[in-house]
């Protein structure tokens, strides 16, 4: 009987494992799907406005500084890439008076994630200049272009 050119029985195993695996994990993905769009949702900082009276005199103090700026520029007492410095540190302080969202520590990516698209143009256009060994901007139009920002800010 124990003919070994006969077929065994097929071997089976029982599905109650593998369901009950496939659906814990299963729903530990989705709780941490879940965890994760509840934290991104946590980080969007909130823009709190100024008063009009008071967003007066802040674009009075941050055009003050860009005329300074300028003057160092224009004496030579500043070099480029001071002046970009100067210049990322007075936009950085601005934003952060007229919204209270601190940038003044964040890095570009950081800022990207603030959306505020005049920020962000103006610090990529910083970036190299501030940082590189050579700089080679044009501090006159980015200072203009702050200059804008600063006045169009409502």
């Amino acid at each position: 009987m124990n003919n070994p050119y006969l077929l065994r029985p097929m071997f089976s195993y029982s599905m109650i494992p593998i369901l009950t695996t496939s659906l814990l994990i299963g729903l530990i993905i989705f709780f941490l799907l879940r965890k994760k769009k509840e934290k991104k949702e946590e980080n969007i900082p909130i823009i709190i406005k100024p008063e009009v009276r008071n967003l007066f005199r802040i674009k009075d103090k941050y055009r003050e500084e860009l005329n300074q700026l300028q003057i160092s520029l224009q004496n030579n007492k500043i070099q480029t890439r001071k002046a970009y410095q100067k210049l990322s540190v007075i936009i950085r302080n601005f934003i952060y008076e007229v919204t209270q969202i601190k940038v003044q520590n964040y890095s570009l990516e950081e800022i990207k994630k603030v959306n505020i698209p005049e920020l962000t143009s103006l610090v990529e256009e910083y970036y190299e200049p501030e940082f590189a060994k050579d700089s080679k901007g044009f501090i006159e139009t980015s200072l203009q272009k702050t200059r804008e920002v600063i006045e169009k800010w409502h």
